[in-house]
């Protein structure tokens, strides 16, 4: 059974025994070029895809995304047909290893990956498809997220980049949209100092920490206030 372990904020977290694979790694800080891994999940999103390697081979792979508490994360599959690797289904993956994928860190299932579907309570799918508030610092120290909400301030404008800081670091933001999006539109009013609270995926790309943001508002007086009522509903 999942152990519930009570955390010094006051929130209450699951964790899996000793018998369920008790030493798994979360997501929220998996780093590329850590291997061996073991983690707990639930497959939210997955879909087969066809590659063509330098050789000119067509192999095919899977690819989608996984969720456990902390995080949500993209994974790649070398073997296509793996029966485990199903919607909405909670799996143990045991000696995987991470890497980037077109800027993010994402799982790896290799040949010699072990998976095993767990018939445990785990957080249901519509809780887990979420995205989580990140820190910016956080981020920046696991070496990127993927669908995370960021808040921060504008400080400072490079071409089609924002610099965004919340206090705890600072990263690059590009509006990822249509020319006529709202969330282009929206950009023509930011200025020095303006609050933002944007959704979107950290990548690393030359060097430099980027959140293409797909969701972005600004934010006022009144969203804090619905935070705070948010926060009094849920924990008192």
């Amino acid at each position: 059974m999942m152990q519930r372990e009570y955390k010094k904020q006051g929130f209450f977290r699951f964790t899996p025994s000793d018998s369920e694979g008790g030493g798994a790694r979360e997501l929220w800080c998996l780093k590329p070029g850590e291997g061996g891994i073991n983690t707990i999940c639930r497959v939210l999103e997955v879909s087969l895809r066809e590659l063509t390697m330098k050789d000119g081979k067509r192999i095919e792979i899977l690819e989608g995304v996984i969720a456990d508490y902390t995080a949500k994360m993209p994974f790649f599959s070398w073997v296509a047909d793996q029966e485990e690797l199903k919607q909405d289904r909670v799996i143990q993956i045991g000696n995987a290893y991470v890497r980037r994928w077109s800027g993010l860190v994402t799982l790896y299932i290799g040949r010699n990956t072990e998976l095993r579907e767990k018939n445990i309570y785990f957080p249901a799918y519509d809780e887990l498809n979420k995205p989580q508030r990140r820190d910016i610092g956080d981020i920046i120290r696991c070496q990127g997220a993927f669908d995370v909400i960021v808040e921060g301030d504008i400080v400072g404008v490079a071409g089609d980049k924002v610099l965004v800081d919340d206090g705890t670091g600072a990263l690059f933001m590009v509006l990822n949209g249509d020319k006529d999006s709202s969330v282009k539109r929206l950009s023509l009013s930011f200025s020095f100092g303006t609050p933002v609270i944007a959704r979107g995926n950290v990548m690393l790309r030359g060097g430099e920490y980027i959140l293409m943001a797909s969701e972005l508002k600004i934010k006022d007086d009144k969203d804090v206030l619905e935070e705070l009522m948010g926060f009094m509903a849920r924990y008192t």
